[in-house]
């Protein structure tokens, strides 16, 4: 029953990725609860950018805070500390669970984060110094072995290196979830027993080589090419300094 689910996800993202614009409007949508009213929405990421972007470097990224650590466990089932993926990359971090259906939640990141390997597959000169990390909030479901086969279509993408990580239990997880803000609250049925849901805000990091986080992403900010354009002012302030 994993492995269907998990394929049946892998696919979804895969086809909403391939879709054009068109499909876009039609396909990558979520209902979203206003008052009384459903409306029909789909976060910016999924579709093109709908205004014009500031030139890399001619902005500042201020730092706010050194990103945090822990231990973890990586797709093959080694234990990491979080700072180990720190230093020689720029990183984006971003916090996921497998069994997400909120198409504006952790599909919406799987999918940017495929876009952003396309757009660097072909420039090695860049892709080589940015590290995408998807980081499981679900330790219980999300064990490393569900990690490998959830990130098993980006092997052969191209582009920027990109880990999937988890934990080993909810006490590993916990201070790196404080510590990034990335609050995370168990959903439950009308019986009062847990579901396989969990009620989240969508939180991308983009971290420097220093550990130190250089700018947050929500659902209605997350873009590819705004991470892109974001990364390479980074690039260009280290050569600057």
């Amino acid at each position: 029953m994993k492995n269907v689910f998990l394929i049946c996800f892998s696919l979804l993202i895969l086809s909403l990725y391939g879709c054009d614009k068109t499909d876009n409007e039609a396909e990558h949508t979520a209902k979203l609860s206003s008052h009384e009213d459903q409306v029909l929405v789909h976060a910016p990421g999924w579709g093109d950018m709908q205004f014009e972007l500031p030139e890399p470097g001619t902005y500042e990224l201020p730092p706010f805070g050194k990103a945090a650590d822990g231990n973890v466990l990586t797709d093959q089932g080694e234990t990491k500390r979080l700072s180990d993926f720190y230093g020689d990359k720029v990183v984006v971090l971003s916090f996921i669970y497998t069994q997400c259906s909120d198409l504006n939640g952790c599909p919406l990141v799987t999918a940017v984060f495929y876009k952003v390997k396309d757009a660097l597959k072909d420039i090695p000169e860049l892709s080589d110094k940015l590290r995408l990390i998807s980081l499981s909030f679900d330790p219980k479901y999300d064990t490393p072995e569900v990690m490998k086969f959830y990130g098993q279509g980006s092997k052969d993408f191209g582009g920027p290196e990109w880990q999937f990580l988890t934990t080993a239990s909810q006490q590993e997880l916990d201070p790196i979830v404080k510590s990034f803000g990335q609050y995370v609250n168990q959903e439950y049925d009308e019986d009062g027993s847990p579901t396989n849901k969990f009620a989240h805000i969508l939180r991308v990091f983009l971290i420097d080589k220093n550990g130190i986080k250089r700018s947050q992403y929500s659902a209605s900010f997350l873009h590819d090419e705004s991470l892109v354009a974001d990364f390479k002012t980074l690039l260009l302030e280290e050569q600057d300094n």
